[in-house]
């Protein structure tokens, strides 16, 4: 069983660091070769290596989208605050937040674990019931959090709450046409519609705003402790967004960050969404049998019985490990990038961002990639929170039910 937690550990850091690879992408192939990979593990210890690389990989993801501005769904909107910080000299400090969010999280996730598991299945019918109201509650949420700066006004947080449902409208509907015509892109088993979504909204207007910035500062080796009344709203979050049926990560990372306007406050609530979603996707599985995640799909598939004491053991194993991994590495990568001047940098994560978005997606997938970009720089110039460009993920849900 050691081996398997191993497996799942290594794949998981390695679909944390690639643009492009999920770990639902190791997932599926594991399913896809299932009757080979039969011969040398039990269903169990393929079960192991699934759900490991699940929770590893949200530990891990946070690297890629601070350092190389390649985010993903669950990691997006914390590009810029991680940004930020590593332009201030704390890249590292940004990273410990999220690694030690992600494992307190876990911690606190586990009797939310073993609540579903016991009470679920007498529920789920009236939760899943309420899911399209949960999502305009929850951007309606996204909207009147939305604060002016100090001294500006009443009128200055009505004109910027209408910027921000003007922007959400917007990503919505990028977002809509992209879900609609995503087989227009060439999309591979290792990519999505999500890169040039996400990357046109988040990264790439970040690193353009950075061209004018020469040197990364040196970056101080300093763990830093998050906030635990910033870890608990993130990790309940994920576990509200578990319950619902087609309601992704990226929504429990809004639930968690709206209104927090604290970088470090606003990362340690994202970390935590991520990993406790990611988590309690399984006990959505193992209590009602429905799907909330793609490593939840594929465990499905693997005819592995629900071994809890086995589950929670490795969950806690993987994490501790991902900590661990996670400081070490980001502290290797951030000593590389201080070498580097950043202007060339920048340029040179945007050019691969261009790359990288047409050999996965082809001529679609660009053209999204470049319509997406001016709506995530009009947060930057108008001051609005990035988190009002996740309309692109809720909207598109919301018409899904009711159009």
């Amino acid at each position: 069983m050691l081996d398997a937690l191993l497996i799942g550990i290594v794949l998981g850091v390695i679909s944390g660091l690639m643009p492009g690879i999920h770990n639902n992408t190791f997932a599926a192939i594991i399913v896809a070769y299932l009757p080979l990979l039969s011969n040398y593990f039990t269903p169990e210890e393929l079960g192991v290596i699934v759900f490991t690389n699940a929770i590893v990989h949200s530990f891990i993801d946070i690297i890629p989208s601070v350092l190389i501005g390649v985010p993903e769904e669950d990691t997006a909107i914390a590009v810029l605050p991680a940004h930020e910080m590593v332009l201030d000299g704390k890249g590292f400090e940004a990273i410990s937040i999220s690694a030690i969010s992600s494992f307190a999280s876990f911690l606190i996730s586990i009797p939310i674990f073993l609540l579903f598991i016991s009470s679920l299945n007498s529920t789920y019918s009236q939760i899943y019931s309420f899911t399209p109201y949960f999502l305009i509650l929850a951007s309606i949420f996204v909207v009147m959090t939305e604060k002016a700066e100090m001294f500006e006004g009443s009128l200055a947080v009505w004109r910027k709450r209408l910027y921000v449902l003007l922007v959400f409208l917007v990503s919505g509907f990028l977002g809509f046409v992209a879900f609609k015509h995503q087989s227009l892109a060439e999309i591979s088993i290792a990519s999505s519609i999500f890169i040039p979504l996400l990357t046109g909204l988040f990264a790439a207007p970040t690193l353009i705003v950075s061209f004018k910035r020469s040197k990364v500062p040196k970056q101080t080796v300093n763990i830093k402790l998050p906030s635990f009344p910033s870890i608990l709203p993130g990790s309940l979050s994920g576990a509200l967004v578990s319950l619902f049926p087609g309601v992704s990560s990226g929504v429990a990372t809004v639930m968690a960050s709206s209104g927090l306007r604290d970088r470090e406050k606003f990362i340690a609530a994202l970390s935590s969404a991520n990993t406790s979603n990611a988590f309690l996707c399984f006990a959505v599985l193992f209590a009602v049998g429905r799907i909330r995640s793609g490593a939840a799909s594929s465990f499905s598939k693997l005819g592995v019985d629900n071994d809890i004491p086995l589950i929670l053991f490795s969950g806690i194993f993987a994490s501790l490990i991902s900590v661990l991994l996670v400081l070490i590495l980001s502290m290797l990568f951030l000593k590389f990038i201080e070498k580097l001047r950043f202007d060339y940098l920048s340029f040179a994560v945007l050019a691969f961002l261009f790359l990288i978005v047409y050999v996965l997606t082809g001529t679609f997938g660009l053209a999204i990639f470049m319509s997406a970009i001016p709506i995530g720089l009009s947060t930057i110039f108008l001051k609005i929170r990035r988190i009002s460009c996740m309309g692109c993920l809720i909207l598109p849900l919301i018409l899904n039910y009711f159009v």
